[in-house]
């Protein structure tokens, strides 16, 4: 078994990472909207704040993903300068 991956490798991960939660929250805003309009305002608080917590991952994901894929980057701008 393999146990070495280069960053563009992880980064890839992480691109696939942020794919399953973006599908979890088109899942979870489909029932935020069946809540909201069968006014289960208490359904629809926990349902917004779970789709709060998805969207924060999903960020954290991407910017993770962007910095490995952009990690070497980062340093030939830096001798182009």
């Amino acid at each position: 078994m393999r146990m070495e991956r280069s960053l563009t490798e992880l980064s890839e991960e992480y691109f696939k990472a942020a794919e399953d939660i973006n599908s979890l929250i088109v899942k979870y805003r489909k029932q935020l909207n069946e809540a909201y309009n069968s006014n289960n305002y208490l359904k629809t608080y926990e349902l917004k704040r779970k789709l709060t917590i998805f969207y924060d991952q999903k960020r954290d994901i991407l910017n993770t993903a962007y910095a490995l894929k952009n990690y070497y980057e980062k340093d030939r701008r830096m001798v182009l300068v």
